[in-house]
């Protein structure tokens, strides 16, 4: 039997040629794929589209293991938290803590195959959070599969290494155990003066690495009086940064876009449900067919009240949660309102 689960770190694909090893219990192939239980028998040659092989009965040989895509596998939902640059690093790591804590009943491993949650950090704070979500792993029971859930990064540069004093580099990100990189916020964009040519060699240089881009795309300006212009206008606005994204990443690479109108960042309530559900209908217009998985969220004072009956649950992807979400109460009261409609799906 082969049993799929939605590991923390995310399938990763590619060929893998084992070639007659013999297989021994809990042995991890490649760093991505963990093989847990083995009995005896022959030999399989190929396995295709996989996750995590938690169970092997009556194998003795694997040949070859041949992955669907070079990419992580994105869910039917996802709700993304970045914490900017407001947490201290205890705060942060307590903050962690709290969100894995079962009593909180945040992290929910049944929901695994369809909601995941992702955690964005500063940079300082990546490793201590990738221990604590080892950690968390590593005590759970025979019988609990592996949360959904992830560690992201809130911004990288667009080459791997070379001197580029105060860059972070895409593969130093991959390493320490991200698999999301937030790219192209507002705040990028008006205080670094980042370009959309940039921000797509970001995207770029971050699927080299296997990870998923996170490009934040939104009109700078507040809507006006008529609803058809103002939607129209947004969808122009992030068009432009969309296409640049797409061009530069590979057809199969998964991508996540986050409606952010940089004009709701911030503020005591976020933009309205209509305004929203028809500017992202537009951003997936733009986006059309592609081979690889694109997401797309809202964000923009996104926070508990948004997502249920009348909101954006049929609209969007999922949200990219800021201020709103940095007490748990918060968090939960979101993921509530997002379970309920997988539930009812």
């Amino acid at each position: 039997m082969l049993k799929s689960t939605f590991p923390s770190t995310l399938p990763y694909t590619g060929t893998l040629s084992i070639l007659g090893l013999p297989l021994t219990n809990t042995q991890t192939i490649n760093s991505h794929i963990t093989i847990t239980t083995i009995t005896t028998i022959t030999t399989i040659t190929t396995i295709t589209t996989i996750t995590t092989i938690t169970t092997i009965t009556t194998i003795t040989t694997i040949t070859t293991i041949t992955m669907a895509s070079n990419y992580p596998i994105l869910p039917e939902k996802l709700l993304l938290i970045s914490l900017k640059m407001y947490f201290t690093p205890e705060r942060t790591l307590t903050y962690l803590r709290d969100l894995l804590n079962p009593s909180n009943e945040i992290v929910h491993p049944a929901n695994s195959d369809k909601l995941l949650l992702a955690l964005i950090p500063d940079f300082l704070t990546i490793w201590p959070c990738a221990q604590i979500l080892k950690e968390y792993e590593a005590n759970l029971g025979p019988s609990q599969s592996t949360p959904p859930f992830l560690l992201g990064a809130q911004d990288c540069f667009w080459e791997p290494q070379g001197a580029y004093t105060g860059e972070v580099s895409p593969a130093s990100i991959r390493a320490l155990g991200c698999t999301i990189v937030e790219l192209g916020h507002a705040e990028r964009r008006s205080i670094f003066n980042e370009s959309d040519d940039q921000t797509a060699r970001k995207a770029a240089a971050t699927c080299a690495q296997h990870m998923v881009p996170l490009v934040c795309v939104g009109e700078v300006t507040a809507p006006g009086p008529v609803a058809s212009q103002a939607v129209g206008q947004a969808v122009d606005e992030c068009a432009v940064l969309v296409r640049a994204v797409l061009a530069a990443i590979p057809d199969d690479a998964p991508v996540i876009f986050a409606y952010e109108p940089v004009w709701a960042i911030g503020q005591p309530k976020p933009a309205g449900v209509d305004h929203v559900a028809a500017v992202v209908q537009g951003i997936r217009a733009v986006i059309g067919e592609r081979p690889g998985t694109a997401r797309v969220l809202y964000g923009g004072s996104a926070g508990p009240g948004l997502w249920g009956a009348g909101g954006l649950g049929k609209a969007v992807d999922g949200m990219f949660l800021g201020r709103f979400a940095h007490e748990i109460k918060g968090v939960r009261e979101v993921v509530r309102e997002v379970e309920e409609t997988l539930t009812v799906a």
